[in-house]
């Protein structure tokens, strides 16, 4: 909870509604992705790394939404 504000974890129905979930989230790249994957449970291998790091080359918007999906997967209903 950044700032003391909830992040907004979708789901997005909207390329607004996802920047608008950025606006009050978390770290943005890989690190979101990672710590997404921490959230939900997921271990990393080196390559799962190595693939995310990739992801993470996207747009804002679409590395934002993958890390809300993986936490949705993981039970995070914040």
């Amino acid at each position: 909870m950044p700032n003391g504000r909830p992040a907004v974890t979708g789901p997005f129905d909207t390329l607004a509604d996802a920047r608008s979930g950025m606006a009050v989230g978390r770290e943005r790249g890989c690190d979101t992705l990672v710590l997404a994957c921490v959230e939900a449970g997921v271990t990393l291998g080196r390559f799962d790394t190595r693939v995310l790091d990739e992801l993470a080359e996207l747009e804002a918007e679409s590395v934002w939404v993958l890390a809300s999906i993986i936490r949705r997967a993981g039970g995070d209903t914040r």
